[in-house]
């Protein structure tokens, strides 16, 4: 007699494909681009995603507008971003040094860095960076700003646009690259929260049997199974919500 075998590999790329299609990640990446701005807003260089890139995400501005015929200019998002910092500077809000905005498909982070730059970060709104990877992304952007201090502020010269060109297609690769760890960590995290709450469902639906059988002996069997699998898949639903103990290594990737 032939035993059906389970292809765990099968159902693991099943479970992440499921939670990937569920936060948009085939349609936004983790990381849509990154602005770099000067203080007043006049944008810089951006790293973004071709139009006609393979994987089929696109730049920034085809995220940022609702007709795809009349995409939104970047100049205009980096210099309406750059009224936070004036605003705050008349408000008295003192030592601003980054904010955020949530949408519902996207959201921006706004940092402000070596007193006269922004780095404007666009990522869909499912994109969790811990702190370690905000750092990272923040450093790669100050090494550059340091290195090529003269190219950044004075970005209208001709030679200092050459180098800002090449800085951007370092920086569109460096993109990729960073999307592609945020999406593996991601999927490994999902993975072994999943292995973590079927661990503990399998302890705790023993448990619960037992009590319900236990307080609802004259309850007829198909209500105390009905009830008990409703209850079991709720459990087991909040357990996932919950960042359960998920390895640092995973944690900080």
């Amino acid at each position: 007699m032939l035993e059906a075998r389970v292809d765990n590999s099968s159902i693991e790329k099943k479970l992440t494909e499921t939670a990937y299609r569920s936060h948009n990640f085939n349609i936004i990446p983790p990381v849509i681009g990154i602005i770099i701005s000067d203080q007043y807003g006049n944008t810089i260089t951006v790293f973004e995603y071709d139009s006609n890139d393979d994987n089929d995400y696109g730049p920034i501005r085809s995220y940022l507008s609702k007709d795809h015929n009349n995409l939104l200019e970047i100049d205009l998002v980096s210099m309406y971003l750059s009224s936070f910092k004036i605003f705050a500077g008349q408000a008295n809000i003192k030592n601003l040094s980054h904010l955020e905005i949530y949408g519902s498909n996207i959201k921006a982070q706004i940092y402000f860095i070596l007193e006269k730059f922004m780095v404007i970060m666009f990522l869909n709104s499912n994109t969790d960076l811990n702190s370690k990877q905000r750092a990272q992304v923040i450093k790669y952007c100050e090494d550059k700003l340091i290195k090529y201090e003269s190219e950044f502020s004075n970005f209208n010269n001709t030679s200092s646009r050459e180098t800002l060109s090449m800085l951007e297609q370092k920086g569109k690769r460096w993109l990729k690259k960073l999307n592609i760890r945020y999406i593996q960590t991601y999927k490994n995290i999902y993975l072994r929260k999943h292995e973590t709450t079927e661990e503990l469902m399998n302890q705790l639906g023993l448990i619960i049997q037992s009590e319900i059988e236990e307080y609802l002996n004259y309850v007829p069997d198909e209500i105390i199974n009905n009830f008990s699998k409703e209850l079991k898949n709720k459990i087991q639903d909040k357990l996932f919500e919950i960042n359960l103990n998920v390895p640092e290594n995973f944690k900080k990737e």
